[in-house]
């Protein structure tokens, strides 16, 4: 970690070349330092009493395919698959289909919608889905599949910002934040901000992947 600081020094002179009175600011910035990691732990440790927590964001991993493994439309498997409903606290009544022989994301039986494995790790996406999520997406006309990664993970967060303010969204707001941009893959769709309306700052509708 590196610490910069800037302090002045003004020095005033009552004369100038041309005699008037005026003063002169000299700007020192304060050499930079660096904090080794376990200065760093031990500080915390003293101030907040306990370690310091892990900046990794734990996530399942999934098991590396075996080159000799059959193809299938999804690289999920039922033991994979059973530790993601346990990671996430995904409810029992919830049914997960994990699609076999011909059957595609884009065509999931009747009954049944898409939902991505990065939607649940990388967005977090829980369940029952929460109504302002899906009354929003009927309102652009979407499935929750056709939204790209960022998109859902920008929409929940403004979701989960919403309930710490205290504040109902409705689908009109998020029609007032962002507007649909296709992503290039068919059929899926990224949201861009509209003018102004940088809610999330970090988080952008357009990864460069």
């Amino acid at each position: 970690m590196s610490s910069r600081k800037g302090s002045s020094k003004r020095n005033s002179s009552s004369h100038s070349s041309s005699g008037d009175s005026s003063a002169y600011e000299v700007i020192a910035p304060k050499e930079e330092f660096e904090v080794e990691e376990e200065a760093k732990d031990a500080y915390y440790k003293a101030l907040c009493g306990s370690p310091p927590p892990s900046q990794e964001i734990m996530i399942p991993k999934r098991p590396v395919r075996s080159p000799n493994a059959p193809l299938t439309p999804s690289m999920v498997s039922p033991d994979y698959l059973t530790t993601l409903r346990d990671f996430y606290q995904i409810p029992s009544g919830v049914v997960f289909r994990i699609p076999s022989g011909n059957e595609s994301a884009k065509n999931p039986p009747e009954g049944f919608f898409t939902c991505y494995e990065a939607f649940l790790v990388y967005c977090r996406m829980w369940f029952p889905i929460p109504g302002t999520i899906v009354r929003a997406l009927h309102h652009f006309g979407l499935s929750i599949s056709q939204l790209s990664v960022p998109a859902l993970q920008h929409w929940l967060g403004v979701l989960i910002s919403s309930y710490e303010l205290g504040m109902d969204l409705n689908p009109g707001d998020f029609e007032g934040f962002w507007f649909t941009r296709g992503t290039g893959i068919d059929g899926s769709y990224r949201m861009a901000p509209k003018k102004g309306m940088a809610i999330i700052q970090g988080h952008t509708s357009h990864p460069k992947t």
